[in-house]
């Protein structure tokens, strides 16, 4: 499945190890909306967890 724009730059901020609420600061949104975009990408993605997502992006 395909990437929003956002939940594309949720992602990369994931892969540098930046928290929700950073993440939420940095792209001045909601950690609630945070939260949505990561669960989309983990559903997207088909794994359970931050570090199972981070690990499969990384090999790729």
């Amino acid at each position: 499945m395909e990437l929003t724009k956002r939940e594309s730059d949720v992602l990369q901020l994931l892969l540098i190890g930046k928290t929700n609420k950073q993440i939420a600061l940095d792209l001045s949104i909601s950690d609630y909306t945070v939260r949505d975009h990561v669960s989309s990408l983990l559903r997207k993605r088909g794994v359970r967890s931050r570090m199972e997502l981070m690990a499969k992006q990384v090999r790729f």
